[in-house]
């Protein structure tokens, strides 16, 4: 898949233990869900208490409440919980944003809890244990990337024994066998969307009737059928005030003081293009598209604070009727944003609505392009071609929003000179900025099965699709240079005055206040940079020729992780998992 802003509203894994006795016997969450016949995975008490016999008090079944803003009751299940998302740094340099899979599941969970907290471990200081309370029985992490995998793993076991604790995610639900074997305090894994399942398992439906739960209990390992996607509910979206930190623009690490927030009014996509997983949920399921109310969206767009907000839908003008539906009702109720939303080109096909969206304040397009070549857009089944593109652009190009294009390296059948077309063609359609990504296997997109059955192609370990005749660190180097073709002094300045059609200005006083921490971050990474070329020429010296696929890159040891390019592991590795003598895995 290329790499897409987009949302993933994460399941849980969970622990199921005991809360705080505050003076009276521990009452054990275990207990409750005992007594909804479902059978205990693990009856504990608190860490203070022997099995508690008090239950009572959590023995009713809640019923789920329809009010957004949670009002305290007696007889919520959890005393404190805690939500947690577990990684350190951004998947890119532009991190602004909150994990908003985990906000879904944190404003179920709100309703059924004394009191929670929500840490996003990106934006604040410190480790999980130092949110847990004495009386914490719940703990949430939503685990959605396959990185810091070592700090990941001691987050996770840093819940004292008695605490339910949860994890899920995308990654997570992609192998639910593997949290539940590797960690012993995790004992129940949510997969796939995790609102409803999250909501049921709050309400004590019994264990084996909650579908995509996998789970623990008597020593084994269950899985439940999996969630079929439902309606998406117009009553359930992130309580804002529960962050611990505003969302701003960054650049190069540098907080420039802009604040930034993201929406989800849709997910799925209803197309069927091979290189993409959107379409499919975690275990390779068709995933329907399907979207909240016009109505709700508004709602929820008049909550937020932020000024600049980005639509995290997949695709979200699949139902035109209902993108000026929403523009209506933002220039109605007066909400003066800027947005910008992924969407299909066919978009061009109602400049109605491209004019009505300018109006309501949508100021970027993001569009799937892809390639400059029949042959691989056929091949990707994106249902359109070069001359459709062409066409469609002649509409675009006159819209005031800014236009963003995607494109894909590494597409099986492209050749080098054939990927170097991406910058003269993004110039002739008109597109005032790109984002250039490495073709990418994941799980259930069938490109690992294409891959196997052409010659000369190869899946890194990471995922990545690299050929004999372009290397992993080779499309790098192709993708650098894409960009200097494209971003030209001229097109610099087109994107200025782009900029200023769209009111950039107001946001300048902010930007130039923030100044000298923007330019400073930026110094340092160039510094850094320039550090890492210099080690690789430095390791290429030293350890000889390795090859044009692994030159100053990093070859992936399944047993011990990324070995240095050049030395004598990196052969006894390639060896290994080489017999055939192909290319060895690298990364970037």
């Amino acid at each position: 898949m290329s790499e897409r802003l987009t949302m993933t509203a994460g399941g849980l894994a969970v622990r199921l233990g005991g809360g705080e006795c505050n003076g009276a016997r521990a009452i054990s969450t275990v207990a409750a869900f005992d007594e909804a016949g479902s059978g205990a995975i693990s009856r504990t008490g608190c860490a203070n208490c022997a099995p508690c016999p008090a239950k009572s008090t959590v023995g009713a079944v809640l019923p789920a409440q329809e009010s957004r803003v949670p009002t305290f009751t007696a007889g919520r299940t959890f005393q404190h919980a805690l939500c947690v998302y577990p990684y350190r740094r951004e998947l890119n340099e532009a991190g602004f944003f909150p994990p908003l899979g985990l906000e879904f599941v944190a404003a179920v969970v709100q309703r059924y809890a004394r009191s929670l907290d929500l840490v996003d471990l990106r934006m604040v200081p410190g480790r999980t244990q130092s949110f847990l309370r004495p009386q914490t029985d719940l703990v949430c992490f939503s685990v959605n990337w396959d990185r810091d995998r070592e700090f990941l793993a001691a987050e996770i076991r840093s819940v004292p024994p008695g605490v339910l604790t949860v994890i899920g995610g995308r990654h997570a639900t992609e192998d639910p066998d593997q949290w539940l074997t590797r960690f012993p305090n995790v004992d129940a894994v949510i997969r796939g969307d995790g609102e409803e399942a999250m909501d049921e398992f709050c309400r004590r439906v019994p264990l084996d009737r909650i579908a995509g739960l996998s789970f623990r209990r008597d020593g084994r390992i269950h899985h439940n059928p999996n969630r079929s996607m439902g309606q998406l509910r117009n009553d359930l979206y992130p309580d804002r005030r529960i962050r611990r930190r505003k969302y701003v623009f960054t650049i190069k690490g540098a907080r420039a003081g802009i604040g930034v927030d993201s929406i989800a009014t849709s997910r799925g996509c209803p197309n069927h293009c091979t290189f993409c997983s959107f379409n499919r949920n975690p275990w390779g399921e068709m995933r329907r598209w399907t979207a909240r109310s016009p109505e709700s969206v508004v709602d929820e767009l008049g909550e937020i604070k932020a000024r600049i907000v980005g639509f995290v839908d997949d695709l979200f003008t699949h139902d035109m009727d209902r993108v000026e539906r929403i523009c209506d009702l933002i220039i109605a109720r007066g909400i003066r944003k800027r947005y910008f939303v992924n969407a299909r080109l066919e978009i061009a096909r109602r400049p109605d609505v491209l004019r009505k969206m300018e109006q309501a304040g949508f100021s970027m397009l993001m569009l799937g392009v892809e390639s400059a070549h029949d042959k691989t857009l056929r091949s990707m089944r994106k249902g359109f071609d070069v001359a459709r593109i062409r066409k469609h652009f002649e509409v675009l190009r006159h819209s005031r929003m800014f236009l963003h294009g995607y494109f894909i390296l590494g597409c099986i059948g492209e050749s080098r000179s054939d990927m170097l077309q991406i910058a003269p063609f993004a110039h002739e359609l008109g597109l005032d900025t790109i984002a250039l990504s490495v073709l990418r296997s994941s799980p259930h997109s069938g490109l690992d099965e294409l891959v196997a059955n052409t010659p000369g192609y190869h899946v890194a370990p990471n995922g990545k699709i690299y050929s004999d005749h372009c290397s992993v660190e080779q499309l790098g180097e192709l993708r650098r240079r894409i960009y200097r073709q494209f971003y030209t002094p001229g097109q610099i300045v087109r994107i200025a005055g782009k900029g200023i059609r769209n009111d950039a200005l107001k946001f300048l006083p902010n930007i130039l206040l923030h100044l000298p921490h923007i330019a400073a971050a930026s110094i340092l990474d160039v510094w850094r940079r320039a550090s890492r070329r210099a080690r690789k020429r430095r390791l290429r010296r030293a350890g000889g020729e390795p090859g044009p696929a692994s030159h100053g890159a990093q070859t992936y040891d399944p047993g011990e992780g990324p070995v240095r390019a050049g030395s004598p592991k990196l052969r006894a590795v390639v060896a290994a998992a080489n017999p055939r003598g192909l290319r060895p895995f690298v990364y970037i």
